[in-house]
């Protein structure tokens, strides 16, 4: 499968976007190519989430995105690839818990220490601001005003906010406070709220498909996932659990192994019993599921 995606009102950039398991597996690309005045200005290729051109047209557009998601579902990966499709630093940012995270400080020998948000919002690029909605609320007020006046007073200069200034944030829920999933997710302001544009991104399995070829591991993770949502399991089957499933396979380790490092970790066998008792997998085709039950039958023991 070879996909044409044209993007209008781009930039032009020169930009490698094949990363390191592309340079090293026969996998199927999706080919970006950038445009401007309906003349192609550069071509990309890699895998892409199935939301990419959605955001990209966003970002690159100067409207503050908030991608809405679960965890693992490969919000940062999508972020960093608009950043350098954009041929943008991408400036990085966890969890604002105080204004100084945002505004940077001058220390009692009148250095200012400045923070990657100074950074983006002076010289230009994208401020990417994941898990948002952990951030204390009263500290994104800074955020908030320099998203809508365009200029910032920092501890040492005021500053106007470079052209090329673009802001994103990453969230596991929507802002409404935490959840039986996510537990220590606050509350975030309305006025938060409404400077951003929110997204869902949820986990793409055709990616996942190219990107860790397992059929054992894939329909095992998929079945597993839709049935914990179903059943109000609280247990996260991501994009990085098949990630690190099928890394430790190709390392050599056995499947049992497998399973209790990744694949349930602290689930209950309640909730395991649950679970693999409403999976429609064939438990003599799929070893992850078969090996499940024996690991179930002895915590039962």
């Amino acid at each position: 499968m070879l996909e044409e995606v044209l993007l209008e009102g781009l930039k032009p950039a020169i930009v490698e976007m094949v990363n390191d398991y592309l340079s090293k597996n026969d996998v199927a690309l999706r080919k970006v190519q950038i445009v401007i005045n309906d003349t192609v200005k550069h071509e990309v290729s890699g895998l892409f989430h199935k939301d990419f051109e959605k955001v990209l047209k966003l970002v690159n557009n100067d409207i503050p995105t908030m991608l809405v998601g679960p965890a693992g579902s490969g919000k940062n990966v999508c972020i960093k690839q608009i950043a350098d499709a954009l041929g943008l630093e991408m400036y990085y940012t966890n969890n604002v818990s105080n204004e100084f995270k945002i505004t940077g400080f001058v220390d009692a020998g009148g250095v200012y220490h400045e923070t990657e948000f100074y950074k983006a919002f002076k010289n230009g690029g994208v401020f990417f601001l994941d898990e948002i909605d952990s951030s204390d609320p009263s500290a994104l007020i800074i955020l908030n005003s320099a998203i809508s006046n365009g200029y910032v007073t920092f501890p040492h200069e005021k500053v106007e906010r470079h052209p090329d200034f673009r802001c994103i944030a990453a969230a596991n829920t929507w802002g409404n406070g935490r959840d039986s999933q996510y537990v220590g997710r606050n509350a975030l302001d309305g006025a938060s709220l409404d400077r951003f544009v929110s997204i869902s991104f949820d986990y793409d399995e055709s990616l996942e498909k190219e990107l860790y070829p397992n059929k054992n591991i894939l329909e095992f993770v998929w079945e597993a996932r839709k049935k914990a949502f179903e059943n109000h399991i609280r247990h996260i089957f991501s994009t990085r659990t098949i990630k690190y499933a099928y890394e430790m396979e190709e390392a050599g380790f056995e499947i049992d192994t497998i399973i209790q490092s990744v694949f349930i970790k602290e689930m209950n066998a309640d909730d395991i019993n649950i679970l693999i008792g409403n999976m429609k997998l064939d438990r003599s085709t799929n070893p992850y599921l078969d090996k499940l039950y024996d690991i179930l039958n002895e915590m039962y023991r």
